[in-house]
């Protein structure tokens, strides 16, 4: 089993304010910690530390190069040979929070913008995660994936509201056999296409569809019509909901590689994003797969472990 994640990687900077301002208004920050982030960086270093076999392709700038991300990757496996380097900053992302766990997010795609089409031996990898990014090279990567048999997954996240739907987030969907939104980003996607219901997203080879939704826990739509409501792990203190969405994907595709069907792939997803929102940064409290494990069991009941 091989996993390749493709998307963005970024410098975070993560500040928590009094509260979200509304236009013309001010607030004051209350505490600010830069972090390693990026959807593609958080979902790998989550796959790296369960023990999964990964890869990260992604466009980074000259200023990565022997940076503490760069370093980071490495003592956790995962492979960067697929890294492009370009004269650029490496993106950065800037994110806003309040003490309720709502969000304001800027982004500064620097390099990340320059992710190219490479040539890639699909053969390797069993699974391919494709991450917020840019998702106008994403196509042709996830057909030429589909032609080696990978399976495909595809959580679009923030670019769902500045790409057309159209044009570049619907081709991607049928392409994919594991689609993730949070219920925003699907709302959006629905009210793109002039459709109320998540089941009309399910294509020919779409196994199926998960939609997070904070505190509420997630939703599993599954091919054969049957909608599985997943509970949140309860978490005593909530620092900071930044990674939590990409940690939850990893989690489920770690789950899926396992073996596991699609309910207990996105409990083991719950239990992995319980642990990120309890400190400051998408990568600073991830799980072992014995702490994922441990926790399941309490929240869940019993998991068998099957790799």
């Amino acid at each position: 089993m091989h996993l390749l994640v493709i998307g963005n990687v970024a410098f975070d900077t993560i500040c928590k304010v009094k509260f979200l301002p509304k236009k013309n208004e001010a607030t004051s920050i209350v505490n600010l910690k830069e972090c390693f982030g990026g959807c593609a960086g958080n979902a790998a270093c989550v796959a790296g530390k369960l023990g999964v076999k990964c890869s990260l392709y992604a466009s980074v700038g000259l200023d990565f190069k022997n940076s503490g991300y760069e370093r980071r990757l490495k003592e956790l496996g995962i492979d960067i040979s697929l890294l492009t380097y370009r004269n650029k900053l490496t993106a950065r992302s800037f994110m806003f929070a309040d003490d309720r766990g709502n969000q304001q997010i800027y982004y500064y795609p620097g390099a990340s913008l320059h992710l190219i089409h490479r040539p890639v031996d699909f053969s390797k990898f069993t699974h391919v995660h494709f991450t917020a990014g840019e998702i106008s090279t994403y196509r042709a990567l996830m057909e030429k994936a589909r032609e080696h048999g990978c399976i495909v997954s595809f959580d679009p996240g923030q670019e769902m509201f500045h790409r057309s739907i159209e044009r570049e987030i619907y081709e991607c969907l049928s392409l994919s056999h594991y689609l993730f939104f949070n219920e925003y980003e699907i709302k959006h996607l629905l009210d793109g296409i002039g459709s109320q219901n998540a089941e009309e997203l399910f294509f020919d080879d779409t196994i199926a569809i998960v939609v997070s939704k904070g505190e509420r826990g997630s939703t599993v739509y599954r091919r054969d019509g049957r909608t599985v409501d997943i509970p949140a792990v309860k978490t005593v203190s909530i620092k900071d909901p930044t990674g939590a969405g990409d940690s939850h994907r990893a989690g489920f595709i770690v789950g899926i590689m396992k073996g596991y069907d699609e309910e207990v792939a996105c409990r083991i997803g719950s239990v992995v994003a319980h642990f990120v929102i309890q400190e400051m940064g998408a990568q600073e409290n991830l799980p072992s797969w014995d702490e994922v494990i441990e926790t399941y069991k309490r929240t869940y009941g019993e998991l068998n472990t099957l790799i």
